[in-house]
């Protein structure tokens, strides 16, 4: 197949979504003393590597480029037009490519994850949000008493990790620390 890649920039090559630093202290000791929600969420877009590549990935790009088994576009796309033959494909740059079939990597969104059933939790239950819309937890990641969250929806608390293997592991070992306190207090009770 003659295959073309259409990225608005060049290739940006990161192993990471964010710099290891922010696993440990180096980055989130400066992170959890930040209050304001909204300075954290700036922190958070600066700290990721948007539409980067991990270095294998590059090495097979830049190998497959220099084999002529692929084609760069370095633009954006600007239109497209289906028709019984294919896709043609204008780029912003004034190229214009026919294909098979478009795939689409537009990567991840910015907004809150969880469409209207978060809308509705957050409706029902007066759950409190950051003005992006993200949920503001306490440190064992609980939104409510009988909510606690992973993932983007605990990346206020977190950090740019958050959305990683790295942030579920965090995430995962302080919903148990709090569940397994929790649990002790209740035996202690009885």
């Amino acid at each position: 197949h003659d295959v073309h890649l259409v990225s608005r920039h060049a290739l940006r090559q990161h192993q990471f979504d964010s710099d290891p630093g922010w696993l440990g202290p180096k980055y989130m000791t400066k992170f959890e003393r930040e209050s304001c929600h909204v300075r954290r969420r700036a922190m958070i877009s600066e700290a990721r590597h948007r539409g980067s590549v991990p270095p294998d990935v590059r090495r097979a790009l830049r190998h497959a480029l220099a084999q002529d088994e692929l084609s760069w576009h370095e633009s954006e796309v600007h239109d497209i037009q289906v028709d019984g033959s294919g896709v043609e494909i204008e780029l912003t740059t004034d190229t214009k490519f026919q294909a098979d079939r478009a795939l689409l990597a537009t990567g991840f969104e910015s907004h809150r994850p969880g469409g209207a059933m978060i809308d509705s939790m957050i409706e029902s239950a007066t759950l409190p949000c950051a003005p992006c819309g993200y949920p503001i937890v306490d440190s064992a990641l609980r939104w409510h008493s009988h909510v606690y969250v992973s993932g983007p929806l605990a990346e206020l608390e977190l950090g740019p990790s958050a959305r990683n293997i790295a942030g579920a592991r965090r995430a995962g070992d302080r919903i148990l620390a709090a569940v397994q306190k929790n649990k002790k207090k209740l035996k202690k009770a009885s």
